[in-house]
């Protein structure tokens, strides 16, 4: 479905109720927005309730620290071997 909408003096926009009843949104309704750069603006909606039980669903089994300190190591080792005055550790 498209829409065409015009943004206010403050760069609001509103979601046609069309759309916001479609897609049960609210006033408290959460969204992801992004650009691309080259005038696309993507609005996802985000339920943060249901992200947060699927990641617990989904963790269940993992071992969740070593996970975490093995994505910080990752990014770390990144950072140095970008940045080649920082020491390594």
């Amino acid at each position: 479905m498209v829409s065409l909408v015009e943004s206010d003096g403050s760069g609001r926009i509103v979601i046609p109720k069309r759309i916001r009843d479609e897609h049960g949104i609210t006033g408290r309704t959460q969204f992801l927005l992004s650009s691309n750069g080259k005038g696309q603006i993507t609005l996802q909606k985000i339920d943060v309730e249901e992200m947060a039980q699927r990641l617990q669903e989904e963790l269940t089994d993992v071992p969740v620290e070593e996970l975490a300190k093995s994505i910080r190591k990752e990014i770390n080792d990144k950072i140095r071997s970008r940045r080649g005055d920082l020491p390594p550790r």
